[in-house]
């Protein structure tokens, strides 16, 4: 690896990523780069803490080893660095870390990294915000093991797709199937959108009668927007374990609080020309406050309107697809004490409320191309990928992109890619991943591949 793709690979780095490229080649210079094999041990638990690690490309599994057992804490893939804390505390390493797939590392020497912290500011501020996110994030998980609460955001990016019906049918099937305090949230203050839901007997909050709570946050207060939602937050989760947010079509500074607790976010679009820009500018938002692994993003598409119903345009890629319905349930005060939902819209509910809990994604990149550049029938691959998957984490989906890769051959190929996903709990991922990397390693000898591309929390390696 030459000093530019060092220099590259070190801008990907949350560590490093704030230093300019004169800093980051002086940076380089200190750099060795080493390759592992699968199943190789890169560190031991026990050993002297003398160097930080950087993940350019591949797999691995953080593990602590004690007499009675072997315990997998975590998986880091490109981009994480591992080795940082023994550093500062001049203490043995806590835990091994193997390889489980190729992984190719960037290397620093503890007394370069310590350099490092003491010359530039701003890689000892970016490991000062590391470490208290790991902090923040484990405390987090203690408290919400203690009580099992949900959170789901609903980014409505246009007007009329069909948000307030949709959560509080979501709320309803939540406070259904779990049994547990529900309730949501109407966060848009537009007239037309609350006028519907409003308390008939007045006041902020009310109990529906299909078995959950309505709340609409009151504007009326002398304390900041931040501050009211902070307090707001902290009174939901005492009260609730289930929390549907309705929101508008953008982030600010109240709704970026509310990332911090959530396990969903659904973005809600209708089919015009204008989808693509809003889900592009909201998932770039979205990617520098979500913590990976811990909170899923899904796409829905609502043709909430008759003219919508066959509007010839290419919409992005989307998770799910509400077609024009006659019956569609808008929300409303209702007599019943339950809404019918319409198979279509449960459906896509049910998938949503399954996946709450699987917030970890995995996607295996099936090519259609052979010893480079052939075309073959790669379906029963698909298949064997589908089955596969779907045994180890309950479901998993297939879809069609087309890709482009780079052969050391002859250059650039470009092919139609099959990509079968599951989505999986934390504790399913630790059991199985290290399956579906020996899957890819066997399709790629099948397959003639110089490489298989795996996704792995949105995060993409080369096997």
């Amino acid at each position: 690896m030459d000093k530019k793709k060092i220099v590259d690979t070190l801008l990907k780095s949350p560590l490093f990523q704030s230093l300019n490229k004169t800093q980051l080649g002086k940076v380089a210079n200190k750099v060795k780069v080493r390759q592992y094999f699968p199943e190789e041990i890169i560190v031991w638990q026990g050993q002297p803490s003398n160097s930080l690690f950087v993940i350019t490309n591949g797999i691995v599994a953080v593990k602590r080893v004690s007499y009675e057992a072997e315990n997998l804490l975590a998986y880091l893939m490109p981009g994480n660095t591992f080795g940082e804390v023994g550093i500062l505390e001049n203490q043995p390493r806590s835990a091994s870390v193997v390889a489980l797939s190729e992984v190719d590392l960037l290397v620093i020497q503890r007394d370069d990294f310590l350099y490092m912290l003491n010359r530039y500011s701003q890689v000892a501020i970016e490991l000062s915000r590391i470490l208290g996110r790991y902090l923040v994030e484990s405390n987090r998980r203690l408290a919400k093991d203690e009580k099992k609460i949900q959170v789901i955001l609903l980014f409505n990016l246009h007007e009329d797709t069909g948000g307030t019906g949709i959560a509080s049918l979501i709320a309803q099937e939540l406070a259904a199937k779990n049994q547990r305090p529900t309730v949501y949230v109407e966060f848009r203050t537009d007239e037309e959108v609350t006028k519907n839901i409003r308390s008939p007997k007045g006041g902020g909050t009310f109990h529906h009668p299909s078995g959950f709570d309505i709340m609409l946050p009151n504007e009326d207060n002398y304390l900041p927007g931040t501050t009211r939602t902070t307090l707001m937050m902290d009174k939901l989760q005492n009260t609730y374990e289930n929390i549907v947010i309705s929101l508008p079509d953008h982030l600010d500074e109240s709704s970026s609080l509310m990332l911090e607790h959530v396990d969903q976010v659904l973005l809600l679009i209708s089919p015009l020309e204008d989808a693509r820009e809003k889900i592009d500018a909201i998932n770039a938002q979205l990617r520098k406050r979500l913590r990976p692994g811990e909170t899923s993003v899904f796409t829905m598409l609502n043709r909430a309107k008759p003219e919508y119903q066959d509007l010839k345009i290419t919409p992005p890629p989307t998770d799910f697809e509400l077609p024009y319905m006659d019956d569609f349930p808008a929300y409303s005060l209702p007599k019943k004490k339950k809404l019918a939902i319409p198979d279509p819209i449960l459906d896509v509910i049910d998938t949503c409320i399954d996946r709450l809990e699987r917030t970890h994604n995995i996607g295996v990149f099936i090519p259609t191309t052979t010893d480079v550049d052939q075309s073959i029938d790669t379906s029963t691959y698909v298949d064997e990928v589908l089955n596969f998957m779907a045994e180890r984490f309950g479901g998993a989906t297939c879809r069609e992109a087309s890709g482009v890769w780079n052969s050391e051959d002859v250059g650039l190929v470009g092919e139609k890619v099959f990509i079968v996903e599951s989505y999986m709990s934390q504790q399913d991922m630790n059991t199985h991943l290290d399956e579906v990397v020996s899957l890819v390693k066997k399709l790629k000898l099948e397959l003639s591949q110089e490489a298989m591309a795996l996704e792995v929390d949105r995060k993409l390696t080369l096997i």
